[in-house]
C-alpha cells in the first residue's frame, strides 16, 4: 500500500507507530532519570527520536519520528501522563497513574 491511500491495515500501522512514539517519551524520560540527568524539552525530544527509530527497526524516518515524537508528546500532555513545561529548560517527568486499591469484601 502507498503512503497516500488510506486502508484498514495502514490505519494500523500508523497507530502502532504513534503508540511507539509514546512509548519512546516515556522511556526516555525514564532514561535520563535512570542516569542522573534532567529530562527537559531540550533532551527529551531528541533521545525519544533516536529510541523511536530504533525501535521501528528503519521503518521511522527522521522527518517521521520528529513528527510522531511532537504529538505523542501533546497526546500525554493531554492524558496528564507526563509533564513536560512548555519552558525549554523546565524538569519533564512521568505523572504516577497507580489506581486506588478498592475494598471488594
Amino acid at each position: 500500500m502507498s503512503p497516500t491511500r488510506s486502508g484498514v491495515g495502514e490505519a494500523m500501522a500508523l497507530d502502532y507507530f504513534d503508540k511507539l512514539a509514546e512509548v519512546a517519551v516515556k522511556e526516555a524520560i525514564q532514561q535520563q532519570l535512570a542516569s542522573g540527568k534532567r529530562p527537559s524539552g531540550r533532551t527529551v525530544p531528541p533521545d525519544a527520536r533516536q529510541i523511536l527509530r530504533l525501535k521501528g527497526r528503519g521503518r521511522v524516518n527522521e522527518l517521521d519520528a520528529e513528527k510522531r515524537v511532537r504529538q505523542a508528546i501533546e497526546r500525554l500532555k493531554e492524558r496528564k501522563e507526563i509533564r513536560a513545561p512548555i519552558t525549554p529548560n523546565a524538569d519533564w517527568g512521568l505523572v504516577d497513574h497507580t489506581p486506588e486499591p478498592t475494598d471488594k469484601a
